[in-house]
Parts: C-alpha cells; sequence; structure tokens
C-alpha cells in the first residue's frame, strides 16, 4: 500500500492539461456510502469532470477530463469529503505485462511456439500438463459438471470444436450487447487447459465437463481499461460463478482492482491470478492475498526461468508448451504462467464439483491436494505441485 500510496502522490499531486489531440482521459471516482447519485454527478462537475458510467456495486463514478481542460489534482479531491479515492482509469495491455521476456507478444509467441514440438509432451489428446496433475485419475469422482469458471480475458471462441459444448453466456465488458468472442487468442488458449472436451480428438482439460464463461476485458491487442478488468470481476461475483481465472496481470496493484477483486470473493468467487513472467515478483491481481497465485514449471519439474517469484506464489503448475485450444478450430502451443494459471483453475473446478463452496473452502482443498517439488522454494512453488488424485473436500 505505501508503494501505491507514493505512486499516487507522485503522479497525481499536480494536475495536468488534457491534450486536445489526445482521445480524453478518464478518471475513476470512489464516493462514501450515503451519497446519492445527483450529489456525484454535481460533484465531478464541480471538478470539471463528464461522468461516463457508474459502477454501483463498490460506489464508483467513471469520468472524462475534456479535451484541452485541466486534470484536477487526485490529492484535491480526495480531500472532499464525499470522496474516499481517485485512480486513473489507465488502459494498458495487460498481456504483456505477463508475458515471458522471451516472448514479448502473443502474436510472435503463436508464430514461434506453433513449429515447436517438444520431444517428451504427451502425446494424443492430453497435453503433458494435464497429465502432469493427474486429471484423469480425478474423472471418475467428477469432471466438473455443474461448475460454472469464468474466464477473464479476451474472450472464448465458443465455436472450437473442443469448447463448443462446455461454452455458456458470458459478459463484454466493453459492450455488453455484443458477445465475449475472442478476437486475440489467449483467452481460448486458457479456456481449453481448463475444460476442453474429451472427445478423442484435439486437446483435453483438467475438467472436461465444467462450463466455461467467458468474460471478455481485454481487446484485440490485449489491452483494456481498469474499469473493464473491474467491471469483469463484479459480472462474475454476481452471476454465480465458483472460480474464476485471471491469465493477465500489471506490476503495479491499484485500490479499486483490489476492492473488486474482494467484492468477487465475497460472493463465493475463487479467483486464480498468474504469478507474472518477469521471473522477479510477482504481479498483480495474484499478489491480492483475496487471490490464489499460480506459478509455472516445465516438463522436468523445475520453476520455469521466466516465472515470477515470492511469499504470495500459492502453487505451482505446468507452464511450458502448452498445448490449447486456438480460435477457428485451432491449437497451439504457448509458455508462460497464463498457461500455468488455467491448470489449476481447472483443479479448483473439480474441487467445488467434489462441495467446495467459495475461496476458503476450495483454496483448502487444493492445498491437501499438493505435494511440492524437490528442489525449489516456497517463494517459487508455494505448497507445490496439485495432484487431482489427491483433492479432498472435508
Amino acid at each position: 500500500m505505501r508503494r501505491l500510496m507514493t505512486a499516487v502522490i507522485l503522479t497525481a499531486a499536480l494536475g495536468t492539461v488534457s491534450a486536445a489531440g489526445n482521445p480524453p482521459k478518464r478518471m475513476i471516482v470512489g464516493f462514501n456510502r450515503g451519497v446519492d447519485a445527483p450529489a456525484r454527478d454535481a460533484k465531478l462537475r464541480h471538478f470539471g469532470l463528464n461522468p461516463v458510467e457508474s459502477i454501483e456495486d463498490l460506489g464508483l463514478e467513471v469520468a472524462e477530463i475534456p479535451a484541452g481542460s485541466f486534470q484536477p489534482s487526485a490529492i484535491r479531491m480526495m480531500s472532499d469529503p464525499d470522496i474516499f479515492f481517485v485512480e486513473e482509469d489507465f488502459y494498458t495491455i495487460w498481456l504483456v505485462n505477463a508475458a515471458a521476456p522471451a516472448l514479448p507478444s502473443l502474436q510472435t509467441v503463436s508464430a514461434s511456439l506453433g513449429k515447436f514440438q517438444q520431444t517428451n509432451a504427451t502425446a494424443g489428446e492430453m497435453p503433458w500438463g494435464i497429465a502432469r496433475v493427474n486429471a484423469r485419475k480425478a474423472w471418475s469422482k467428477t469432471k466438473g459438471r455443474g461448475v460454472r469458471v469464468a474466464v477473464i480475458d479476451t474472450g472464448i471462441d465458443c465455436s472450437h470444436p473442443d469448447l463448443a459444448a462446455n461454452c455458456a453466456a458470458g459478459y463484454n465488458a466493453f459492450d455488453k450487447s455484443k458477445p465475449p468472442a475472442d478476437d486475440q487468442g489467449h483467452g481460448t488458449h486458457v479456456a481449453g487447459t481448463i475444460g476442453a472436451v474429451a472427445d478423442g480428438a484435439g486437446v483435453v482439460g483438467v475438467a472436461p465437463e465444467v462450463s466455461l464463461v467467458p468474460v471478455k476485458v481485454l481487446d484485440k491487442n490485449g489491452g483494456g481499461r481498469l474499469t473493464t478488468i473491474i467491471k469483469g470481476l463484479i459480472w462474475v461475483g454476481n452471476h454465480d460463478i465458483d472460480v474464476a481465472n485471471m491469465s493477465l496481470g500489471s506490476p503495479m496493484g491499484t485500490v479499486f482492482m483490489r476492492l473488486a477483486v474482494s467484492y468477487a470473493k465475497s460472493r463465493g468467487v475463487a479467483v486464480i491470478a498468474a504469478a507474472g513472467n518477469s521471473g522477479g515478483s510477482v504481479g498483480y491481481p495474484a499478489a491480492y492475498g483475496n487471490t490464489i497465485a499460480v506459478a509455472a514449471s516445465d516438463s522436468n519439474d523445475s520453476v520455469a526461468k521466466f516465472s515470477s517469484r515470492g511469499k504470495e506464489v500459492d502453487f505451482i503448475a505446468p507452464g511450458v508448451d502448452v498445448k490449447s485450444t486456438l480460435p477457428g478450430g485451432k491449437y497451439g502451443r504457448y509458455s508462460g504462467t497464463s498457461m500455468a494459471t488455467p491448470h489449476v483453475a481447472g483443479l479448483a473446478a473439480l474441487a467445488a464439483a467434489q462441495g467446495a463452496k467459495g475461496f476458503d473452502a476450495i483454496k483448502a482443498a487444493l492445498a491437501r491436494g499438493a505435494l511440492p517439488m524437490p528442489g525449489l522454494s516456497d517463494k517459487e512453488q508455494g505448497k507445490g505441485m496439485i495432484d487431482a488424485e489427491r483433492i479432498r473436500v472435508r
């Protein structure tokens, strides 16, 4: 929190002028309880802001700074007794922040890893990572039927033959009137690892009968505003989701993103998040205590060189040369903690299907199924690799 507040003070102490030639900047203003909608609107206009939308579940208002206008100081706005916090509604490429240094963009990853074949990868329908977490051994108990897993990402290609049977209606945070289709590829790849069907072709996921719920918060470039992430988390919290996969990240946390994660948790959602691929400290939202943070391993049971490390890491899962679904009925191999995270999301779905409900119960069930990997520290692997057969619900 100290680092976050320092950043806010350094960047927001002085107002700036919004350039006339650029798109208007947007700010997120958090109002205290009891401040009604007309009062919020009047307050925003008092500070020279144009209201854009409300995020009522968290008491937030999103407002634009008109081009050519003076941007009010966030510090000055937070001195108002009706306002508890202010942040910029920034746009960033969340997937680049979560991408391994050797793989600067998902397009580059797709072009290069699509041709790469790992000699010790599992043959046939089952990718090596699904075999490594021993998913098949749990299928005599459950394959995840009845559990709803949200993929908070770029959307899902629900026409893919390995995903169509499990896809459910979802949400598009950019335009709720449009379907959460995947125009990037990342979300579809993540979805396949969680819940591709067991049909003897293509690939199979950890929980092949789970309901996959696409929540589109990132665009074709892998980018989105802070508010698209927040709205995705709130939608998940309000729509009977059991598990949410967040294979995305940022090196810096924000107050409102943390509130949104906490909101989802309070509504019974277990948020599984990628630790990050910087090789350094764990990114956000994975660094929040209200998420389950996942590091990446390779097929030799070593921690991936790119995998972020820290006390926040809860588990480790396969994240190198992971084969899964891609839009257009295709398949490809990607690497990253983005690929490790859906293994744990699928395992969380298996735990939920056995009766674990809510963040704490799901995390405890996964911990009972985890085994430390020799030679790795707690900061690299958390409690270790989860064995699906060992998951126990008390």
